[in-house]
């Protein structure tokens, strides 16, 4: 349609047509504002094309690209783009609806941690060690006091096992928790848990002074990690994210996490041992 020139160079129209349509879906005289619904869009790129035509029939046009995402996210591993690949080839994949208030592309992996991150983090935690000891020395009255200690606590008798106040500081019936627990906690659970147990706020759940964690009766949180949960109401907040199943990972290693979960970020429950993981698996 031929707008008439007005005599001016003042803008007369502005018309927005999408990707590759030539009619416009929205013609008005400036300034003005309008509505784009993307949910009536494909997902994936599209280009926004803005003309602009003054009085004296000049015409300005400026292009935007944008990205419509309304449905799934996806994510994936196993294969990347491009990648040369041969024989089978195993494929891991999860969708996210739209409607979960986070991004997907932050959602829990099942990709292994690279084996140089290992290999550094052995390197440093070695070397740490070394310095630490090299360093240290201990104050003879303190070593007077440990050794009173341990004298009395030897005399004592055995009472029920209470989680430390700070990560990774005991045993659980002769089980090192400390030795690993942090490290796998890293490994499956920080992805979406957080390093610091803070969770994501309505898609994750925080185990900071979490009631199922805090509870002195592990029953609950051992058999979550084993048999995966989905639709969890936690203090009043429901979370529609699924956690998966963790039945791959041995005895030892859940017991490891849970007890590391239990003595961290403030949380002081009961420690359990891999005598108990292992009755309720059965």
């Amino acid at each position: 349609m031929d707008w008439p020139h007005t005599g001016t160079d003042a803008v007369a129209d502005i018309s927005l047509t999408l990707d590759d349509q030539k009619t416009p879906f929205a013609t008005f005289r400036p300034p003005a504002s309008c509505t784009l619904d993307t949910t009536t869009l494909e997902d994936g790129p599209h280009v926004l094309h803005i003309r602009a035509r003054d009085g004296l029939g000049l015409v300005g046009v400026r292009s935007i690209p944008f990205h419509v995402q309304n449905g799934p996210g996806i994510t994936i591993t196993g294969l990347r783009a491009h990648e040369h690949v041969a024989g089978n080839v195993v494929i891991n994949l999860n969708a996210f609806s739209a409607s979960e208030p986070f991004d997907p592309t932050r959602a829990e992996s099942s990709g292994p941690i690279p084996v140089w991150t290992w290999v550094m983090i052995a390197l440093i935690a070695a070397w740490a060690g070394w310095y630490g000891l090299s360093e240290y020395q201990e104050p003879a009255a303190f070593a007077q006091s440990v050794a009173r200690d341990s004298l009395a606590a030897a005399s004592a008798p055995m009472t029920t096992t209470k989680a430390a106040g700070t990560s990774g500081g005991g045993t659980a019936a002769g089980f090192d928790y400390a030795a690993s627990g942090a490290n796998l906690y890293t490994a499956n659970c920080s992805a979406c848990h957080g390093a610091t147990g803070a969770g994501v706020p309505g898609a994750f759940p925080a185990l900071a002074d979490d009631p199922v964690v805090e509870a002195k009766d592990p029953k609950q949180q051992i058999g979550t990690i084993l048999r995966g949960l989905h639709g969890a109401t936690i203090k009043g907040t429901a979370f529609a994210s699924q956690m998966p199943p963790f039945a791959q990972l041995s005895d030892n290693d859940i017991a490891a996490i849970i007890d590391h979960e239990r003595t961290s970020w403030g949380n002081s429950a009961p420690i359990v041992n891999p005598d108990d993981v292992k009755r309720a698996r059965e």
